[in-house]
């Protein structure tokens, strides 16, 4: 609380929040992100892990977990898309029962991604398999998956139409994917992103729907897409 001419005057909770997450996302892209083949790496997987999924991420995943939850047949196989430190993997294996693959471009991520199954889940074949690996090129035969999902991921992909189109290729058929990624326009510490729709075209897959995600707090920085084979 603060004094405004002699009046007490209460800062909002999500302003407080809000300022801290931008110094999170600051020291998250001042010097950490580099350029590798196929997209953007994070240099230290383990404060990325602490700063930006444990502490503001969360707020993120249990919604993002429901939906897809909602959305996913049971017991199906789903693959993550840039699944960093796995901490959305693990949920959805553990509290949803989904078959759960991870896939990063960054070793040290799949690294910590095993380590934080090992303390998390029960060893009763539940467990995330997590993987290297470049959404450009997935290692595995088509229609290997029941769903595809990423968040906040793919405005990092070095050709993100090619990876749409090989997400596309490991989808059953009727198989779907969910997106979620900044909106285009400009995004904080981002610049100016493209709307991520518009990354669709000339893929395998069309747009069953695109909506804004209320995140982070009641922000509208992010955008929910549902794809899917054209019928």
């Amino acid at each position: 609380m603060m004094t405004v001419r002699g009046r007490p005057f209460m800062i909002p909770l999500t302003m407080v929040a809000g300022a801290g997450a931008v110094v999170v996302l600051r020291h998250l892209h001042g010097g950490m992100g580099r350029s590798a083949p196929g997209g953007v790496l994070i240099s230290d997987a383990g404060l990325y892990d602490a700063l930006s999924h444990r502490l503001l991420l969360g707020s993120l995943f249990r919604p993002v977990a429901a939906d897809i939850a909602a959305v996913a047949p049971d017991r199906a196989r789903v693959l993550e898309v840039g699944c960093g430190p796995g901490q959305l993997a693990i949920l959805l294996a553990r509290e949803h029962g989904l078959r759960m693959t991870g896939l990063d471009l960054d070793p040290a991520m799949i690294q910590r991604a095993g380590r934080n199954a090992e303390t998390s889940m029960r060893l009763d074949g539940s467990r995330p398999s997590f993987l290297v690996g470049d959404v450009s090129s997935l290692p595995f035969p088509d229609g290997s998956f029941d769903m595809v999902v990423s968040t906040l991921s793919m405005h990092h992909w070095a050709d993100a139409t090619s990876g749409l189109s090989e997400i596309g290729r490991v989808l059953r058929p009727g198989g779907k994917a969910l997106i979620w990624d900044f909106r285009g326009g400009g995004v904080p510490l981002h610049g100016r992103l493209p709307d991520p729709t518009e990354r669709v075209r000339g893929s395998s897959l069309q747009v069953l729907g695109a909506t804004t995600w209320r995140w982070p707090w009641r922000l509208t920085l992010t955008t929910r897409i549902e794809l899917t084979h054209p019928s």
